[in-house]
């Protein structure tokens, strides 16, 4: 019996690793509410000028920014790249995170490089 127990755990610890998590932003338009970093924003600091929409289509994504502060990249359109649960956006890469209206982009710091830690919270416009 205990044999398949374990047999049964195997399986589901395999299936669950299996590469189902291949990024798949929607197209939906997300404006940035927070950024945690180790970094300084004024206390009324607008986060909301900043946002971005993913085209899976084409493989481009599309930064819009109104504000003096640049998020992920400056204004403008560029490729990504979908590396598992990881994707690229002009040569840094993030880990994504999408559940329901709220989409996490976390950059993947350099362990060498303190306190370049940095999260993005958007939410769907």
């Amino acid at each position: 019996m205990m044999k398949k127990v374990i047999f049964l755990f195997l399986i589901l610890m395999v299936s669950g690793c299996t590469s189902d998590d291949d990024i798949n932003p929607s197209d939906d338009k997300w404006v940035l509410d927070n950024v945690v970093c180790f970094c300084f924003f004024g206390e009324d600091f607008d986060f909301s000028v900043h946002s971005i929409r993913f085209d899976k289509d084409s493989g481009m994504v599309t930064i819009e920014n109104s504000g003096d502060s640049q998020f992920i990249a400056p204004a403008g359109t560029y490729p990504f790249t979908d590396n598992g649960s990881v994707i690229g956006i002009e040569g840094r890469e993030y880990t994504y995170e999408e559940d329901g209206d709220s989409l996490i982009l976390t950059y993947v710091d350099n362990p060498q490089i303190a306190d370049d830690e940095i999260t993005y919270y958007y939410s769907k416009d």
